[in-house]
């Protein structure tokens, strides 16, 4: 009997990491964490400033070796970065000497693919979203969402099965932002069900979590609080965040973060049923 279940993709058996402070003494920044990830789900990780997440995402890249513990993507041990795993981080990382199209297609031509097939693919994910007048451009001409937007179709364009961002829209104003995660989710489909990429989001903001997650992890102090399942149907819009288990989820995430302004979600949640 068929369970559909998919495989899975992410495997983490009790990470720890650990840094030692100038004074000498240790501090833990990830505190045994477990947790499996199937194949094609899109997971925020969610938490405050310096509650483990972005070193937690750094660990699966494989530019970070955990203290102690298991790491494994597609059933390989992680013991480096790897052409399976692309990351998008908050800072820039376009090439500024290349030109766009040209830093689209660079990790195809480091995997030695032809050149005419590596300009398609890059040109192609330009296409996605919406840069291909500007595949010429260098990367000084453009935006910060622009930027943004290459560097997505980057990591697209490269292949990997797992994409890691790590908080790749903070910097950015409301409606850029809400833009890319537009953009963003519309690539992620584009694959098709069974055929999606495994997606870790990491994200402070508690609205963004909700509009793009399958599925929550909360973290504090270095330890995994929480994992909600986000089971609302997308696309999600302003309207979906007002429903009952929205409001319901969101409760929890800001009870989680010390954010507990229940008697102004009573209010959302009364006007959403209104």
């Amino acid at each position: 009997m068929s369970t559909n279940v998919a495989p899975r993709m992410i495997e983490l058996v009790h990470v720890e990491r650990s840094f030692r402070r100038a004074d000498g003494t240790d501090v833990k920044a990830v505190n045994d964490v477990s947790f499996v990830i199937p194949e094609g789900e899109f997971v925020c990780l969610v938490g405050p400033s310096g509650c483990g997440k972005s070193t937690l995402l750094q660990m699966l890249a494989g530019l970070l070796e955990p203290s102690d513990g298991d790491i494994v993507v597609g059933n390989k041990p992680v013991t480096g970065p790897g052409p399976d795993r692309g990351v998008v981080f908050q800072k820039d990382s376009v090439f500024p000497w290349m030109r766009v199209i040209d830093n689209v297609e660079y990790g195809l031509k480091c995997r030695g693919v032809p050149a005419a097939e590596r300009r398609e693919i890059a040109w192609t994910y330009l296409k996605h979203v919406g840069l291909s007048h500007v595949e010429r451009a260098w990367p000084r001409e453009l935006s910060g969402g622009m930027l943004k937007r290459v560097a997505i179709a980057t990591v697209f364009a490269n292949g990997g099965r797992v994409l890691m961002l790590d908080e790749p829209f903070g910097a950015l104003d409301y409606v850029t932002r809400h833009q890319l995660q537009d953009v963003l989710l519309n690539l992620w489909n584009a694959d098709g069900a069974g055929t999606r990429r495994t997606v870790i989001f990491v994200t402070h903001d508690v609205d963004e979590a909700l509009s793009l997650a399958d599925r929550i992890m909360v973290f504090r102090s270095g330890n995994k609080v929480d994992d909600i399942a986000v089971k609302v149907s997308r696309p999600r819009t302003t309207d979906s965040l007002l429903l009952p288990e929205m409001v319901e989820i969101k409760r929890k995430l800001l009870h989680h973060l010390g954010l507990d302004h229940a008697a102004g979600l009573d209010a959302v949640a009364d006007e959403a049923v209104a």
